[in-house]
């Protein structure tokens, strides 16, 4: 073959060279993109619908505390769970304005809607009917709305869930044909390369031989640059922005699992791993003799703080709170935010009630120094209530009901910081 031939092969394979990565270049972006965008979305989705059940707590929570004190403080939170339960909504509303979730999310606003009319009626009745007020709510009845309404925004996310997939699996098909292209680029780039042994030996022998030296370096220990081990073309180009693409989507999915799954002022762990981390303390404690506390913490008068020194002074004493409980406890032990100015500590393992006193002991003497946040001292008390597994209950559910119970307990008791459950105390709440 003479060189003209050889020549011209040569300068054709270049151009479909260059012209075929770009083209594969630009759409392995695209699909890359498209998918981190879909990932994105179908996390937000999942955190607002959590926030959403979380603020529907927070309005059962001020309710409860109003019934159960009397004090119209908990109006604050009961207003301001109504007011984030629309701001979610109407966000879920316009994440899932282009697939078929609004049917579900009808059936959710209407058991909302239920559900408030529920709240307001007994808060109505509070004051003027205390006790028949209290009846209306061992009827249940919001608590049976509240599960239904977990129910459909389950579905709802196991909805968006296979919608993920599903779009994962158009990718995949998209992947796919790209991969046929690439692949008949390679057969043509072989029976070039047979035909312009220089250009076979540039492109391909001497990076062999870069990745035998690269991966003898590996060997010895030395640190490899990524940069040494792809070509200087527009292979290396593409392999390059691929490795760079595949990092950033495993990072940020990695992010966002974190935020799912973390609370994003304080660092802790939120409610979503509180049920599961107690569910599996207590199937391990069965059958020994070990047990394990669930410790209900509330900073006193956290909303006089708010109002007086701004949220911003209020998150540093969250943060702050957050640390001091922390530093307080075992290494085994774990702390959750699961609200406003709540925390639970769940102890997991003691012999006995008297190693769960030391601990809050422990806890209740890191606070006994006051915080200074923006140059002013303030002092911050906790109120604690405490539950045992398997004493009081082997069901995560009421483990963590007693403990809020106890609680409220000891924020009404001037004398003490902390209380440990009992059943007495049941009594005393359906009486209030």
């Amino acid at each position: 073959m003479t060189i003209r031939i050889k020549l011209t092969l040569f300068i054709v394979f270049l151009f479909l060279t260059v012209i075929g990565n770009s083209v594969f270049t630009f759409k392995m972006e695209t699909f890359e993109e498209e998918k981190l965008r879909w990932v994105i979305h179908t996390h937000e989705v999942l955190i607002t619908t959590e926030k959403l059940l979380s603020s529907l707590k927070d309005t059962e929570r001020g309710q409860r505390g109003l019934l159960l004190t009397q004090n119209p403080s908990y109006l604050d939170i009961y207003h301001a769970g109504l007011l984030n339960v629309k701001d979610h909504f109407r966000k879920l509303r316009i994440l899932t304005s282009d697939n078929q979730q609004q049917q579900r999310l009808d059936t959710v606003q209407t058991l909302i809607a239920l559900k408030f009319e529920k709240l307001a009626a007994t808060i109505s009745l509070s004051a003027l009917e205390p006790a028949q007020a209290l009846e209306l709510v061992k009827q249940d009845e919001s608590k049976q709305f509240m599960d239904k309404i977990k129910v459909q925004l389950t579905d709802f996310n196991n909805d968006e869930l296979l919608l993920l997939e599903q779009r994962k699996g158009i990718f995949k098909a998209h992947r796919a044909q790209i991969v046929t292209l690439m692949i008949a680029e390679m057969v043509f780039f072989i029976v070039l390369a047979i035909l312009t042994i220089p250009f076979l030996n540039r492109n391909f022998f001497s990076p062999l031989k870069l990745l035998i030296a690269n991966t003898h370096k590996m060997e010895a220990g030395e640190k490899i640059d990524i940069s040494d081990m792809l070509s200087k073309d527009e292979m290396g180009y593409l392999l390059a922005r691929f490795y760079t693409m595949n990092e950033a989507i495993h990072s940020r999915t990695e992010k966002l699992n974190y935020q799912a799954h973390h609370d994003l002022l304080t660092g802790l762990k939120n409610r979503n791993n509180l049920f599961a981390d107690l569910e599996k303390t207590i199937q391990l404690k069965k059958g020994s003799n070990l047990k394990c506390g669930v410790c209900f913490i509330d900073l006193n008068k956290f909303k006089q703080l708010n109002d007086t020194f701004g949220h911003d002074a209020g998150d540093s004493v969250l943060i702050e709170a957050a640390n001091r409980i922390q530093n307080s406890i075992r290494t085994d032990d774990h702390i959750y935010r699961i609200g406003g100015d709540e925390f639970i500590v769940l102890i997991q393992a003691v012999k006995s009630q008297s190693e769960v006193n030391k601990i809050i002991q422990t806890i209740l003497a890191k606070f006994e120094s006051p915080m200074v946040i923006q140059n002013q001292s303030i002092e911050i008390s906790l109120s604690t209530g405490i539950a045992i597994v398997p004493d009081d209950s082997t069901n995560s559910e009421e483990v963590i009901n007693y403990a809020d119970i106890a609680m409220y307990a000891a924020k009404n008791d001037q004398q003490t910081h902390y209380k440990f459950f009992d059943r007495s105390m049941l009594k005393r709440s359906s009486d209030t």
